[in-house]
C-alpha cells in the first residue's frame, strides 16, 4: 500500500523548519503550496527560498547546482520575486559552461535536463541548442546498443554504467523530446529504462529509483498519445503499474538513513496525479 501524500508532505514540512534549505524539500512544498495554498507551507518556502537565493551558487557542483535551477523553475510559478528568474538564467549559464569539460554521464545529463526544463523562461536558443549538441556527444560516446552507457561520457572500454547513469540519462532524453519533437530521444529514454528493470528491485539506490518512478510516468503519458503511439516504437510495459510497484518498495525504505523523503514525495504525487488524469 502506498503511503499517504499529504503525511509525506507534513514530514517534510517539519524537517524542513529550520533547516539548511535543500532543494528537493522545497519542491515538494511548493507543489504542496499550488495545490492547497496551506499558509503554514507558504511562510516556510518563502522563508526557505531567501535562504536558497544567499547559497545557490557557492562552490557546488553541476549536479547541485542543477537541483536548485530545478527548484527555482518551480518556484517561479508561485512567486513574484524577480531574484529568481536572475537566479535560474545565471544557472543556466553556469551548468552550460561547464558543458565542453564535462566527464560523467549522470551528472551531466542531470544539468541538460534542467537547462531544458528551465528554457521556456527566457530567450534560450543557444542553451537548448548546445544541451541537445552535447546530449547527442554522450549518446555518440557512451551507449552501446543492448548494454546501455558507461559511467564516463568518452567510455572506451569502461564498464556499463549505474543506475544513476541510465535514468538521469533517459529523463533528459524525454525533454529533449519534447523540446524537439525528435522521435529517437524518447525512445532511447525507453530502451535505456527498459534495460535499467532489473536493477529496480526497491534495493537499489534510493535517488535515482525515485527518478525512475519519475521517468516511467513520463514515458507512461507518451504511451497515452495515439499519435505519438502511432509514430514511434514503444515497449507493451504499462509504467504507470510499474511505478506504483517501485513505490510500494521504495515506501518500506522511508525510514532508512539515506531516504529522501521529499524526492519520494515529489515521485508519489506526480505519479498520484497521472494516475487520476487517466481515470
Amino acid at each position: 500500500m502506498l503511503p499517504d501524500l499529504e503525511a509525506l508532505v507534513d514530514r517534510v514540512l517539519d524537517l524542513a523548519e529550520g533547516a539548511h534549505p535543500q532543494p528537493f524539500p522545497l519542491i515538494l512544498l511548493v507543489r504542496e503550496y499550488k495545490t492547497t495554498g496551506r499558509s503554514d507551507v507558504a511562510a516556510l518556502v518563502e522563508q526557505a527560498l531567501a535562504g536558497a537565493l544567499a547559497v545557490y551558487g557557492d562552490g557546488e557542483s553541476a549536479l547541485e547546482r542543477a537541483r536548485w535551477l530545478q527548484t527555482f523553475v518551480e518556484a517561479i510559478a508561485v512567486s513574484d520575486d524577480s531574484r529568481l528568474f536572475d537566479a535560474a538564467g545565471a544557472l543556466a549559464q553556469s551548468l552550460a559552461a561547464d558543458w565542453p569539460n564535462a566527464t560523467a554521464v549522470d551528472e551531466t545529463a542531470v544539468s541538460i535536463d534542467a537547462c531544458l526544463l528551465a528554457s521556456h523562461l527566457f530567450e534560450a536558443d543557444s542553451i537548448v541548442r548546445d544541451a541537445i549538441d552535447v546530449l547527442e556527444r554522450i549518446v555518440g560516446g557512451s551507449y552501446i546498443p543492448g548494454d546501455g552507457v558507461g559511467h564516463p561520457i568518452h567510455r572506451g572500454g569502461s564498464a556499463r554504467g549505474s543506475l544513476a547513469d541510465h535514468i538521469y540519462l533517459a529523463s533528459a532524453l524525454v525533454s529533449a523530446f519534447h523540446v524537439s519533437g525528435r522521435l529517437p530521444y524518447s525512445m532511447l529514454a525507453e530502451e535505456l529504462v527498459q534495460t535499467s528493470r532489473g536493477s529496480l528491485s526497491g534495493e537499489s539506490d534510493f535517488l535515482p529509483s525515485c527518478e525512475a518512478v519519475r521517468v516511467m510516468g513520463r514515458l507512461a503519458a507518451l504511451h497515452d498519445d495515439a499519435q505519438y503511439r502511432a509514430a514511434a516504437v514503444t515497449s507493451s510495459v504499462d509504467y504507470r503499474a510499474e511505478a506504483a510497484r517501485l513505490l510500494e518498495r521504495l515506501a518500506e525504505r522511508l525510514d532508512d538513513d539515506g531516504a529522501n523523503i521529499a524526492l519520494y514525495g515529489i515521485a508519489l504525487g506526480e505519479w498520484r496525479d497521472a494516475s487520476e488524469g487517466t481515470k
